[in-house]
């Protein structure tokens, strides 16, 4: 929390979720950039834990239908791990999008003392964070999430043959590894600290008080 945060009877719109007492808002400081990355690699642990769920039903679906690993998985059991695996990349959009929608905070920012709030001050609505997310941000499109794009990319020229699919699918692995680089060099330059996704939302991450 930052030592200048202060409270005001502002008319500032707090994030989704965020109590207030009344009509006292709570001031804001813009997040620091120390501050945002250390949310980031907490978000990006929890991400990993996120995505072990998906791996860890992926793997019981073939042991389990194979007996216990003593005969050969079906194609169909294959295919459904797949599956499986390839529902993390959505999965985790959705699971994001509700949570800042009803606490105006990833895991992280919640850790760190930070906070979503509006540039012009209106409401953090579903839609204005969908956006949020979609706009390259950095822990949807993450190195992490890239192998994800890349097997997407693999079932579409397996399955279909569809060039397009494939096209898409190494164009979205490509972007997990440029946009945290392209958000924190935008950061770096900005006075507040805003990363693309939060300029292209209208989005600012503060302090809370």
């Amino acid at each position: 929390m930052s030592p200048n945060a202060i409270v005001s009877s502002g008319s500032d719109t707090p994030a989704a979720g965020v109590p207030v007492d009344g009509d006292v808002a709570t001031a804001w400081e813009p997040a620091g950039l120390g501050s945002r990355l250390m949310a980031y690699i907490l978000d990006s642990v929890f991400l990993f834990a996120f995505t072990m769920l998906f791996a860890t039903g992926s793997f019981l679906n073939i042991y389990l239908r194979s007996d216990s690993g003593r005969d050969n998985a079906s194609d169909e059991t294959i295919w459904l791990s797949v599956y499986v695996l390839l529902l993390t990349v959505p999965a985790w959009y959705v699971f994001n999008v509700a949570l800042t929608s009803r606490r105006g905070q990833t895991v992280g920012q919640y850790v760190m003392g930070l906070r979503l709030v509006s540039a012009d001050e209106g409401p953090l609505t579903p839609r204005r964070l969908a956006t949020y997310w979609l706009a390259l941000h950095p822990l949807l499109f993450h190195p992490m999430l890239a192998g994800f794009w890349l097997l997407f990319a693999w079932v579409a020229i397996s399955i279909s043959e569809n060039d397009l699919l494939l096209v898409l699918g190494l164009g979205l692995a490509i972007l997990c590894i440029l946009a945290p680089l392209a958000s924190l060099a935008f950061a770096l330059f900005d006075r507040q600290h805003r990363g693309v996704h939060d300029r292209l939302a209208g989005v600012r991450v503060g302090y809370l008080a």
